[in-house]
């Protein structure tokens, strides 16, 4: 587990009920480089979409 991972449980932890917490995994997501912006790759957009319909 990496120090990013183990201060995003913390916070989740200091969070508590008080709201739902999840994490998306942006692993498969390309560097952003402006000569190959388009198409988006799928995992951009899949990402993208996860973000956008957060409950």
């Amino acid at each position: 587990m990496t120090i990013t991972d183990q201060l995003a449980e913390e916070a989740k932890a200091l969070i508590g009920d008080r709201a739902e917490v999840k994490f998306l995994n942006y692993a498969d997501v390309p560097f952003f480089n402006q000569d190959e912006e388009f198409p988006n790759s799928t995992a951009a957009v899949a990402a993208a979409f996860l973000a956008l319909v957060a409950e």
